[in-house]
């Protein structure tokens, strides 16, 4: 894909995103082909996107995600400032083309890892995390569907990022076994999914290491602030304005949102 191409995807990516509209499919002139030029829109599309990052999500870390998109890894798109809200939150239901929610645990870095040669291992990582934060990702792309099967759009379009619900930090999480810790996602009380920390590549820390390496390998880092989130725990279910969504991670309390 040429640069006028990757522009003419990243612009109209942008325009979707202020504009609050939602794309049937990027033209054929600068649709993605590969996830390499999928990841390639995505970065000039900071060029057209003047909010503040405030860190990365790993998508498809879960089989079964990984199933439904046709892939064998995960990919990883940018998170937003302004999109980024504690729990609990409030956002408005038309700021979103999609109301789609997982669960996750996401990690909040105290110390950079500026991109190198060598590999970081997982304790060097774990080294660099200050917090563990109970969390939801919104799904929700610019595009009038999930982009199932398209993962170079959904690389393109951040990974279909549209934000994020963080819960309480946890600076304890250590002594935690995060992928045995059970996580319940409920909708107006009613129990929608259930699953555990294994779910994403069997370890939340596992997808730090994948996410950390395919940074690298682009020649990007994590700083310090940044937010990571792991993928879900409890798969992803559509919701509607006004329903109560709860995130219950048992000790490390509960997440909450309802778009309003």
């Amino acid at each position: 894909m040429d640069r006028n191409a990757c522009a003419e995807a990243a612009q109209l990516i942008a325009k979707a995103r202020r504009d609050k509209t939602l794309l049937k499919a990027l033209p054929d002139s600068c649709r993605p082909k590969t996830l390499e030029e999928g990841y390639a829109i995505q970065h000039a599309f900071l060029a057209d996107w003047d909010a503040p990052t405030a860190g990365w999500k790993c998508a498809a870390t879960a089989a079964d995600v990984q199933e439904a998109y046709s892939i064998s890894a995960p990919f990883y798109g940018r998170l937003f400032a302004p999109t980024v809200y504690d729990s609990p939150a409030r956002p408005a239901a038309g700021d979103f083309g999609h109301l789609c929610i997982e669960t996750e645990f996401a990690f909040r870095f105290s110390a950079s890892l500026p991109p190198r040669e060598a590999t970081y291992g997982r304790e060097e990582i774990a080294d660099a995390i200050g917090e563990l934060i109970p969390a939801f990702e919104i799904i929700s792309p610019r595009f009038d569907s999930l982009l199932i099967g398209d993962v170079p759009t959904c690389a393109a379009d951040c990974a279909i990022n549209g934000g994020a619900v963080l819960g309480a930090p946890c600076t304890d999480w250590r002594k935690l076994d995060l992928a045995s810790h059970e996580v319940t996602f409920l909708v107006n009380g009613e129990v929608r999914g259930t699953g555990t920390g294994a779910k994403a590549l069997g370890h939340p820390l596992t997808v730090l290491e994948w996410l950390v390496g395919a940074l690298c390998k682009d020649g990007f880092g994590l700083r310090a602030g940044d937010v990571v989130l792991t993928g879900t725990c409890t798969g992803f279910h559509m919701v509607q304005p006004g329903d109560e969504v709860i995130g219950d991670f048992g000790d490390l309390g509960r997440v909450e949102v309802s778009f309003r």
